[in-house]
Protein backbone atom coordinates (compact mmCIF):
# COMPACT_ATOMS: atom_id res chain seq x y z
CA UNK A 1 0.00 0.00 0.00
CA UNK A 2 2.95 2.52 0.32
CA UNK A 3 3.04 2.80 -3.43
CA UNK A 4 -0.42 3.91 -3.30
CA UNK A 5 0.04 6.36 0.04
CA UNK A 6 2.82 7.75 -2.18
CA UNK A 7 0.72 8.78 -5.60
CA UNK A 8 -2.22 9.95 -3.79
CA UNK A 9 0.53 11.87 -1.46
CA UNK A 10 2.10 13.25 -4.75
CA UNK A 11 -1.46 13.98 -6.37
CA UNK A 12 -2.35 16.46 -3.16
CA UNK A 13 0.56 18.36 -3.34
CA UNK A 14 0.45 18.73 -6.74
CA UNK A 15 -2.85 20.07 -7.29
CA UNK A 16 -1.41 23.02 -4.49
CA UNK A 17 1.34 23.11 -6.77
CA UNK A 18 -1.40 23.76 -9.63
CA UNK A 19 -3.04 25.82 -7.61
CA UNK A 20 -0.32 28.50 -6.51
CA UNK A 21 0.86 28.45 -10.00
CA UNK A 22 -2.51 29.65 -11.44
CA UNK A 23 -3.29 26.28 -13.84
CA UNK A 24 -6.61 25.09 -13.00
CA UNK A 25 -6.29 22.01 -15.57
CA UNK A 26 -3.54 20.68 -13.33
CA UNK A 27 -6.23 20.31 -10.52
CA UNK A 28 -8.67 18.56 -12.99
CA UNK A 29 -5.97 16.55 -14.46
CA UNK A 30 -6.95 14.14 -11.07
CA UNK A 31 -10.70 15.16 -10.11
CA UNK A 32 -13.28 12.57 -11.61
CA UNK A 33 -15.46 14.50 -13.98
CA UNK A 34 -18.65 14.26 -11.78
CA UNK A 35 -16.59 15.14 -8.63
CA UNK A 36 -17.71 17.35 -5.66
CA UNK A 37 -16.11 20.30 -3.39
CA UNK A 38 -16.75 21.84 -0.77
CA UNK A 39 -14.79 24.59 -0.47
CA UNK A 40 -13.53 26.73 2.46
CA UNK A 41 -14.88 29.97 1.03
CA UNK A 42 -18.03 28.80 -1.03
CA UNK A 43 -21.38 28.00 0.79
CA UNK A 44 -22.44 25.94 -1.61
CA UNK A 45 -21.49 22.28 -2.68
CA UNK A 46 -19.31 22.20 -6.01
CA UNK A 47 -21.01 19.60 -8.28
CA UNK A 48 -19.34 18.26 -11.13
CA UNK A 49 -16.64 19.65 -14.16
CA UNK A 50 -18.84 22.75 -15.00
CA UNK A 51 -19.70 24.33 -11.54
CA UNK A 52 -15.83 23.16 -10.94
CA UNK A 53 -14.84 25.68 -14.24
CA UNK A 54 -16.89 28.49 -12.93
CA UNK A 55 -15.35 28.04 -9.40
CA UNK A 56 -11.96 27.54 -10.59
CA UNK A 57 -12.55 30.70 -12.38
CA UNK A 58 -13.87 33.07 -9.60
CA UNK A 59 -11.16 31.23 -7.10
CA UNK A 60 -8.49 32.49 -9.51
CA UNK A 61 -9.60 36.12 -9.42
CA UNK A 62 -10.13 36.38 -6.03
CA UNK A 63 -6.20 34.90 -5.65
CA UNK A 64 -5.34 37.13 -7.93
CA UNK A 65 -6.47 40.06 -5.98
CA UNK A 66 -4.45 39.23 -3.18
CA UNK A 67 -0.51 39.57 -2.62
CA UNK A 68 1.92 36.37 -2.62
CA UNK A 69 0.32 33.55 -1.27
CA UNK A 70 2.24 30.85 1.06
CA UNK A 71 1.04 27.56 1.81
CA UNK A 72 2.27 24.76 4.28
CA UNK A 73 0.30 21.35 4.22
CA UNK A 74 1.33 18.73 6.81
CA UNK A 75 1.76 14.87 6.42
CA UNK A 76 -1.44 13.52 5.15
CA UNK A 77 -3.21 10.69 6.80
CA UNK A 78 -3.75 8.33 3.93
CA UNK A 79 -5.62 4.95 3.64
CA UNK A 80 -6.22 2.58 1.07
CA UNK A 81 -8.84 -0.11 0.46
CA UNK A 82 -8.70 -1.42 -3.05
CA UNK A 83 -9.35 1.09 -5.17
CA UNK A 84 -10.93 3.59 -2.66
CA UNK A 85 -8.62 5.97 -0.51
CA UNK A 86 -9.16 8.80 1.95
CA UNK A 87 -6.27 11.61 2.64
CA UNK A 88 -6.90 13.82 5.33
CA UNK A 89 -4.51 16.82 6.06
CA UNK A 90 -3.92 20.33 7.66
CA UNK A 91 -3.68 23.47 5.26
CA UNK A 92 -2.08 26.81 6.71
CA UNK A 93 -2.35 29.77 3.99
CA UNK A 94 -1.39 32.76 4.01
CA UNK A 95 -1.84 36.27 1.37
CA UNK A 96 0.27 38.98 1.64
CA UNK A 97 -1.43 42.59 0.94
CA UNK A 98 -3.35 43.82 -1.09
CA UNK A 99 -6.36 41.89 0.69
CA UNK A 100 -4.11 39.65 3.51
CA UNK A 101 -5.97 36.68 4.39
CA UNK A 102 -5.14 34.02 6.31
CA UNK A 103 -5.99 30.78 8.15
CA UNK A 104 -5.99 27.22 8.93
CA UNK A 105 -8.28 24.83 6.77
CA UNK A 106 -8.66 21.08 7.40
CA UNK A 107 -8.99 18.80 4.32
CA UNK A 108 -10.46 15.57 3.70
CA UNK A 109 -10.12 13.88 -0.22
CA UNK A 110 -11.80 10.57 -1.24
CA UNK A 111 -9.94 9.33 -4.02
CA UNK A 112 -11.15 5.63 -6.15
CA UNK A 113 -8.61 4.35 -8.78
CA UNK A 114 -10.21 3.86 -12.15
CA UNK A 115 -8.27 1.99 -14.93
CA UNK A 116 -4.89 2.70 -12.60
CA UNK A 117 -5.48 6.46 -11.99
CA UNK A 118 -6.52 7.58 -8.47
CA UNK A 119 -9.22 10.56 -9.20
CA UNK A 120 -10.78 12.42 -6.41
CA UNK A 121 -14.45 11.97 -6.14
CA UNK A 122 -14.85 14.82 -3.38
CA UNK A 123 -12.95 17.40 -1.91
CA UNK A 124 -13.64 18.73 1.45
CA UNK A 125 -12.41 21.92 3.41
CA UNK A 126 -13.43 23.27 6.38
CA UNK A 127 -11.63 25.88 8.74
CA UNK A 128 -10.05 24.79 11.58
CA UNK A 129 -11.83 25.75 15.09
CA UNK A 130 -10.79 27.56 17.75
CA UNK A 131 -12.56 25.05 20.36
CA UNK A 132 -15.52 25.00 22.24
CA UNK A 133 -17.40 28.25 22.44
CA UNK A 134 -17.29 29.62 25.91
CA UNK A 135 -20.82 29.10 27.51
CA UNK A 136 -21.75 32.51 29.56
CA UNK A 137 -25.29 31.37 30.51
Amino acid sequence: MEIEEKEIKDIIYGIFNSFENHDPDGIENHMHPESTVWDVFTPHLIRGKKEREKFHADDQTQMQSRGKLSMTIKEPVIDVWNDTAIARYYLNYSYEPPNPASGNVRITDVFHKIKDKWLIVHHHEGAVPDGIPPITE
